[in-house]
């Protein structure tokens, strides 16, 4: 069937690697309508799955009609003509996405799985934001509403009310209840791994006007070259919207903050999981404080 929703901006990444950012610098061009973790969307159809992986396969043609129905009626109230939205576990949909939509622009960020890991130690303690729970329960059918119900306790119940640290924060891969009894840093390297690994699998061997991929040490060292790159990419006009607010909220001096959530022992026990990743993408440096240029 024809798709109502042309060439989608979809924005993915590990958790804490710069999502949320650079959806925000993209929402301020005029032509986008952009939807901020549209989960429930992706997964519906799928709600009572136990983890966020979906294939081709998974992709019926009634589930395929309602994503891009949910996503036209998105853009339609908006007025704009573009749509975009970004989903951190849409790192391992690729292969789903583009068979949904074969035009797609993908944009993959990627960060230092350093960092990414000590931004999830205090995601853990700090929760969800409810508005955010809310939202996606207002997003979410009626009869999958069940679905969501454990993800609700085990984030705002527990961090909010009961004061007391998440068991896991952010995207389940098949398989992630296996990192349960791990220290909450490795379970996050094992996160960031494995987002990293499937997405960069999958999104580089795609045609290359589908996909992007790019780092979010560029994005603080060179926000306006970066965000230009995007534009380009998605096929979007050229505007200068978008450009100074990047200019204007991307803030240097906070590259490396967060891996001082680690202590001494969490970092070398993070990098020793991590390191033939870390080597792989150029993150270990002789200089610990020196970030690897963009070799995207």
């Amino acid at each position: 069937m024809a798709r109502r929703i042309v060439k989608p901006i979809i924005l993915l990444g590990s958790g804490r690697s710069g999502t949320t950012l650079l959806g925000r610098i993209l929402a301020h061009h005029p032509d986008v309508a952009y939807w901020v973790e549209p989960r429930p969307v992706w997964m519906y159809g799928h709600a009572y799955r136990r983890h966020h992986e979906l294939g081709v396969e998974d992709l019926t043609p009634r589930i395929a009609r309602n994503i891009d129905r949910r996503f036209a009626r998105f853009l339609a109230a908006s007025g704009r003509s573009r749509f975009a939205e970004k989903t951190p576990s849409n790192c391992l949909r690729i292969p789903f996405i583009h068979a949904l939509y074969p035009d797609c622009r993908i944009v993959n960020i990627i960060r230092d799985g350093r960092e990414v890991a000590g931004g999830m130690l205090r995601m853990r303690k700090v929760g969800a934001d409810p508005g955010r729970v809310m939202a996606r329960v207002f997003e979410t059918p009626l009869w999958e509403w069940p679905a969501y119900v454990p993800m609700f306790f085990r984030t705002v119940w527990r961090t909010k009310v009961l004061r007391r640290t998440s068991t896991h924060w952010g995207v389940k891969p098949a398989g992630w209840q296996q990192w349960l009894e791990l220290p909450p840093h490795l379970s996050a390297a094992r996160q960031w791994m494995r987002l990293v690994e499937t997405s960069t699998r999958h999104g580089r061997v795609l045609p290359t006007e589908n996909y992007l991929e790019l780092r979010y040490e560029r994005l603080i060292r060179e926000p306006a070259e970066l965000v230009a790159e995007v534009i380009e990419f998605a096929e979007l006009p050229a505007r200068k919207e978008p450009i100074d607010y990047a200019l204007s909220e991307v803030d240097p001096s906070r590259a490396g903050k967060t891996i001082l959530n680690l202590t001494e022992q969490q970092r070398h026990e993070v990098e020793a999981e991590m390191c033939p990743l870390l080597r792989e993408l150029g993150y270990l440096d002789p200089s610990p404080s020196t970030h690897p240029a963009d070799a995207s």
